[in-house]
């Protein structure tokens, strides 16, 4: 571990127009490593606990820096930090989710959930922009996060079909593991598929059979299909092609095998349009429409930041409400326009647009360890619109591996763009 931060600390001194002393951005590493690695526990051991969902270790590592960067910015009043903060479309949808505690029914929530975002969208996204100042360090955050994939999916299957346990892994909700791993299995499974190494590409192409397996939602299920076929759209290897697809069909093929087994239950549910008295739509789907209705209702002011339970049993309207919707089962996009009304809407996709154009440049890099990059990250980002449409980007432990994917989209610009 000594001679690794050495190694590192060699490379930071050496990076091209960076001046931030070495210190700094090895710790910035180190609590990078940190939040991601601690991701894939979530709230383990202690799911119950309101203060540990604030306090757990991720929230803690962005929080620590956050001091950390602070404390510095006083002492050597280095303005080049700025240069780390994300983009524009960033602090718009934060101002917004601010101003939106005028119409607050729960000013508290609203409050809490505000400071959770900014957390992560400025304090989490500077750590993980700061740790990456060169390609050696790039390439560690994205084995981090392949670690931290493959111990969440690994630990699943154990529970799953070894425990027997409702649980999923260390997550306790489907929908939050199926927006977790949704995200991070197509970024990083594309990331080992376009490696040298054969055993790496097997290890993608099992972390992608085995994501595919312990889904319990259908979010999960169309984020990583949708963010493999994307890779498969992009990449220009049929060689690695044929990896990812075949991939992809034996993860159909098991599912398709074993989806009597207790274990699949949940999927086999969730992926039905109609409730289990084959009478009603699935309450999903109605409720996205009461989201849709109290949009229209209060279009600019929204229900506030985090306080769309307050109000929205009200516009159901003539639609039958059964009370059979799960925690986190929610559309994110229709729950932001909801919450900060359309102009909140349009701030967030605001920040996708952002960074899909700053992923979709880099395809045309003539490096081609950055077009691989770019590759990875565009299948991440466009697995994470797709698992928003089912369970939220923005949840607390969720928030921190989307934020991650915008970072690594921005730093691979930034140190490839002087090549």
């Amino acid at each position: 571990m000594i001679r690794f931060a050495e190694t590192i600390e060699k490379d930071i001194a050496t990076a091209d127009g960076q001046s931030l002393s070495n210190g700094l951005r090895l710790c910035a590493i180190m609590l990078a490593t940190i939040a991601i690695i601690t991701s894939s526990f979530h709230f383990w051991p202690f799911e119950e606990s309101k203060a540990w969902q604030m306090l757990c270790p991720p929230n803690m590592a962005v929080l620590l820096w956050i001091l950390i960067l602070t404390g510095y910015m006083l002492l050597k009043r280095d303005r080049q930090i700025l240069s780390y903060l994300p983009h524009l479309s960033v602090f718009a949808y934060l101002s917004v989710n601010i101003l939106s505690a005028a119409f607050a029914s729960d000013f508290d929530r609203t409050v809490t959930f505000t400071a959770k975002l900014a957390l992560m969208y400025v304090g989490g996204y500077l750590l993980f922009s700061m740790a990456i100042s060169n390609k050696k360090s790039l390439r560690l955050i994205y084995s981090v996060a392949t670690a931290a994939i493959i111990i969440s999916v690994g630990w699943c299957l154990i529970t799953g079909f070894g425990f027997k346990s409702d649980s999923f892994g260390f997550f306790d909700s489907p929908y939050k593991y199926g927006t977790y791993s949704g995200i991070l299995v197509p970024l990083c499974a594309a990331y080992l598929f376009m490696s040298k190494p054969r055993l790496v590409k097997l290890l993608a192409a099992i972390l992608v059979v085995l994501a595919l397996i312990t889904s319990g939602s259908v979010g999960a299920l169309l984020a990583i299909f949708i963010g493999m076929a994307t890779f498969v759209i992009l990449v220009r290897s049929w060689t690695i092609r044929s990896y990812a697809i075949t991939s992809l069909a034996c993860g159909v093929a098991i599912i398709t095998l074993l989806i009597s087994n207790p274990s699949l239950s949940l999927l086999r549910d969730d992926i039905k349009l109609a409730e289990k008295n084959s009478t009603n739509l699935k309450q999903r789907y109605i409720e996205w429409q009461a989201e849709l209705n109290l949009l229209q209702e209060r279009t600019v002011a929204g229900t506030a930041a985090g306080c769309i339970n307050e109000y929205r049993s009200n516009y159901y309207y003539r639609l039958p409400k059964l009370n059979t919707l799960q925690p986190f089962d929610q559309n994110g996009l229709l729950a932001t326009a909801a919450e900060t009304g359309i102009l909140g809407l349009v701030c967030f996709c605001w920040i996708i647009v952002y960074y899909f154009r700053l992923a979709y440049r880099q395809l045309a890099a003539i490096d081609i360890t950055a077009y691989r990059l770019a590759i990875a990250n565009s299948a991440g980002l466009t697995a994470a619109c797709v698992a928003n449409l089912f369970s939220s980007v923005n949840y607390n432990g969720i928030l921190i591996v989307f934020v991650l994917v915008l970072a690594l989209i921005s730093s691979t610009k930034l140190i490839f763009q002087g090549e």
